[in-house]
């Protein structure tokens, strides 16, 4: 989709194509998946009030994902939220086509508990980190994203993306490292 958007049909091509990837991304950065549905219809609402600040030269979703996170930080702000906010349930996927499970079902009744805690424990180290952590963490690992696209979107540079991200795996790798080492 080059050049501006023009025409409702644009626009409804342009909801139907991005509408999973931006809910997923709000979920996974409020948690909450009521709060998720109406931040992703408030973000394609501002991006229909807006049409006209999209610029030829953007990626779509570059620019949805910017509105998308401008709006959880809103969100964030209006609930008096700071650097801890409930971050997503690893245990509760909502649709997508991200087809990895945290969790394996084949796994043993102690493998599973053993997994379960792993997941409590990755839970409560991504909550815990401070937003802009999140925010990378999630729009780099967990969305895919290219280190470009994340700066575009959260506006900062490839550079300081690069060091939140380095500093949100060293404390998820701190906190995790006796989940994940072999045992002697």
């Amino acid at each position: 989709m080059g050049g501006r958007l023009r025409t409702q049909a644009e626009f409804d091509d342009l909801f139907a194509r991005y509408e999973k990837k931006v809910f997923n991304l709000v979920y996974r950065l409020v948690g909450d998946y009521e709060d998720a549905v109406d931040l992703t219809s408030d973000t394609f609402l501002q991006a229909l009030r807006h049409l006209e600040q999209f610029r030829a030269d953007a990626e779509p979703f570059t620019w949805l994902y910017r509105i998308a996170v401008n709006q959880c930080k809103n969100h964030f702000r209006r609930k008096g939220v700071r650097d801890r906010v409930h971050a997503f349930s690893l245990d509760e996927e909502p649709e997508s086509g991200d087809t990895r499970d945290v969790a394996d079902w084949s796994l043993s009744p102690a493998g599973m508990v053993e997994a379960r805690e792993l997941q409590q424990v990755l839970h409560e180290c991504i909550t815990s980190l401070p937003v802009e952590a999140r925010e990378v963490l999630v729009l780099r690992d967990l969305q895919g994203l290219s280190y470009q696209e994340v700066a575009d979107i959260l506006q900062i540079s490839a550079e300081l993306v690069k060091s939140r991200l380095f500093r949100a795996r060293a404390a998820l790798r701190k906190r995790l490292g006796p989940y994940l080492l072999p045992e002697a």
